[in-house]
């Protein structure tokens, strides 16, 4: 059917109306200085805005974006609640405030990077225009076992995706901020981003770099600009916007693209041991990310890696770098060739450590950047993640000595902040006079100027202190408590950071931490002082002391560290001086449990269970396991194994040897038993298969 003349102008007439009532709505109805900047320069033509843009939210509308602030954006109309699970052919920006608790599934982005099918969906995400923003809810919290937080349970740093420290709502001002940032792009820098797929890890780099926190240009190579999850205070949003606007296309960032060439290769039964199909410890191995669990008993483990595919709209030579992010450099070397397009990591596993955000973290982060001369690129992650559970010990080759599948908690229990009244307690207990063993261990360890020292910080404290007790649990003066508890909590926080004692190098702080290592390290510590300690425990404020106590005991029992006499004494199965570094360790164990639940009950608050470890990643073992070598070859012989207060003897294959380190090898079964932990059992000999004639 022919359309007349007069129905075509009317057509084109609405079309050009309806497009002119489009460009000229404002990039957003916000008020503030970021806002006025992107109204600005869109209505300059110097800002595409945000018309090419979609917001997705997957959590009900829990935790909306406004988005009648951004009269531009596209909405995507759906249902679907949960992490992200389909691509989307438009850039989208999206949000989902969901978790569950840290002993459950954890939060969204543990469960999606806990598979490797995930960790691939990632990718493609990041890849395809697609950036998704959660929150860590209960999973990256000073703490451990729950006493405060559980510490970082995150097994992987990824940028494909974005996490915010808290819970619901902590998630919109990184939304607000990677919108504002989009829409600032100049038109023809943020079209060809979309085109090239380029556009999140562009964000991904103007988002690091802007960071607060990040002062220095070399800040930017370190985990100050890299961790695992984001603070939404340390936002530069205006920053961000301007490095954005700034950008032309001869400015966009290159791409970091990884690929492993070859690796280290460890066996089920043999390097680790775990029930069959468990958890692969290939968590990741996509262009932008690559993932490990260091579960393997290998002295160390080396990855040969190429990013030759790496990738740069501007036509300028690349400088690759690689920097630790997290963990210490003595246990990473990185080897490259100047130019080249490959590099060599060996890892070896590392204890747990403090991050920079003061969260105990049990993972190796190394960052690959690319710089074009004109930016430099988001990291792509290489993440090599420890059982929280396991601890692996060194001889001076640097050969496996021991290691231990159930190690204790290592966290003293003390306030998580430094501004929590607890402190003024403990700086009370630890500077008391007696003659109790506590009195008496701390006389050993402090001079009395340090101790002095601490009474005199105390006594500072205490007005503040007594006076926030008596309205502390008043509902009709919480206004004055609050008033109180904050004054409180800053000269707490400042008494902390002070020096303990005139002329002395310790603060307040390594004062009290000085106590409790020093107590902590010495081992025979609860075989000097058994009576008195299992006498105190019996009057602790913590009703649990003596099975606490007494659980800990026959933990190093069974696994071969200690042997209780018939007498009920407790000694060492070998002589103290003759301790491996494993079983010192263990009884640090001890002490720390002695510290928590015995000597310093009312101020130390500790779980006594063994380090928390997601049951999705391996099963529970109650034992250690010693390695043997030759002592003429070095080579390895195999191990014992101590568990239930028994030893078993392994090859280096990993066989069992029931009858010796010379007797005939069997192989192993291993399998979960009623109370679902990993055991094992020699594997029965197939019967043979008889035949016969007629």
């Amino acid at each position: 059917m022919l359309t007349s003349p007069t129905a075509c102008l009317n057509l084109l007439a609405f079309l050009t109306l309806g497009l002119s009532s489009v460009v000229a709505q404002p990039v957003t109805t916000r008020t503030d200085k970021v806002a006025e900047l992107l109204n600005d320069w869109f209505a300059k033509g110097t800002a595409a805005g945000l018309q090419a843009i979609t917001y997705e939210n997957r959590d009900g509308q829990h935790s909306p974006l406004n988005t009648a602030q951004y009269p531009q954006l596209q909405v995507f109309k759906g249902d679907e609640k949960g992490a992200a699970t389909h691509l989307r052919s438009q850039p989208t920006l999206g949000n989902c405030s969901m978790s569950s608790g840290a002993t459950q599934m954890g939060c969204l982005p543990r469960i999606i990077t806990m598979d490797p099918g995930g960790n691939l969906f990632l990718a493609k995400q990041y890849l395809s225009n697609n950036l998704f923003i959660y929150p860590e809810h209960q999973d990256y919290d000073i703490g451990a076992n729950g006493v405060g937080g559980y510490g970082d349970l995150l097994p992987i740093n990824t940028p494909c995706l974005l996490i915010s420290q808290g819970s619901s709502f902590t998630d919109q001002p990184f939304l607000k901020a990677l919108l504002s940032t989009t829409a600032a792009f100049p038109p023809d820098t943020q079209k060809l981003l979309i085109e090239k797929r380029l556009l999140m890890p562009t964000l991904q780099s103007i988002f690091r770099r802007s960071n607060k926190v990040v002062q220095t240009s070399e800040d930017y190579f370190t985990g100050k600009a890299h961790p695992p999850v984001f603070d939404g205070t340390q936002i530069d949003e205006e920053k961000m916007v301007r490095i954005a606007h700034e950008m032309t296309p001869a400015k966009i960032p290159p791409i970091v693209l990884l690929r492993v060439i070859e690796e280290s290769k460890i066996e089920p039964g043999k390097n680790f041991f775990e029930l069959a199909g468990s958890h692969p410890w290939q968590l990741s191995d996509t262009p932008v990310s690559i993932a490990r669990i260091l579960r393997g008993n290998e002295a160390e483990h080396t990855m040969h890696i190429g990013f030759d595919q790496t990738v740069n709209l501007v036509k300028a030579p690349l400088k690759m770098r690689a920097a630790v992010l997290q963990g210490d450099p003595r246990f990473v070397r990185i080897e490259s060739e100047p130019g080249g397009d490959v590099m060599r990591l060996r890892i070896r596993w590392e204890p747990p450590l403090i991050a920079s955000t003061g969260i105990r973290s049990h993972r190796i982060d190394i960052g690959i950047f690319a710089d074009n001369g004109s930016s430099i690129s988001a990291p792509a992650i290489i993440s090599f993640y420890m059982l929280p559970n396991e601890m692996h010990f060194y001889d001076e080759k640097g050969r496996v000595s021991e290691i231990h599948y159930q190690t204790h908690n290592p966290d003293f229990g003390l306030p998580v902040t430094d501004t929590d009244p607890r402190w003024a307690k403990i700086l009370l207990a630890f500077s008391m006079k007696d003659t109790n063993l506590r009195s008496r261990l701390l006389e050993q360890i402090l001079t009395p100027a340090e101790r002095s020292g601490l009474q005199q910080h105390y006594l500072v404290l205490k007005p503040l202190l007594d006076a926030f007790s008596v309205v502390e649990n008043d509902d009709k003066r919480k206004d004055t408590a609050a008033q109180l508890r904050g004054k409180l909590g800053e000269s707490i926080s400042a008494a902390l950071k002070k020096p303990v004692a005139e002329k002395s190098d310790l603060t307040v702080r390594a004062t009290i931490d000085k106590v409790l290592n020093s107590i902590a390290n010495f081992h025979p510590f609860y075989l000097g002082s058994q009576r008195e300690l299992d006498a105190l425990a019996t009057t602790s404020s913590k009703s649990t002391a003596v099975a606490d106590v007494r659980a800990e005991l026959h933990r190093l029992i069974m696994q071969g560290v200690l042997v209780e006499q018939a007498s009920g004494q407790i000694d060492t199965m070998s002589p103290p001086e003759k301790l491996s570094l494993g079983e010192r360790y263990m009884l640090r164990g001890l002490n720390t449990t002695l510290l928590s639940q015995v000597l310093f009950p009312d101020v130390l608050e500790r779980s006594t269970a063994p380090a928390y470890v997601s049951p999705r990643l391996t099963t529970p073992k109650q034992w250690r396991d010693v390695y043997r070598y030759d002592p003429s070859s070095g080579e390895l012989q195999g191990w014992i194994r101590y568990a239930d207060a028994r030893i078993a003897n392994f090859d280096a294959e990993g066989r069992l040897l029931p009858d010796g380190p010379k007797g005939k090898a069997v192989p192993v079964l291993y399998l979960m038993n009623e109370k679902g932990l990993l055991t094992w059992r020699a594997q029965p000999a197939p019967t043979p298969v008889s035949s016969s004639s007629k």
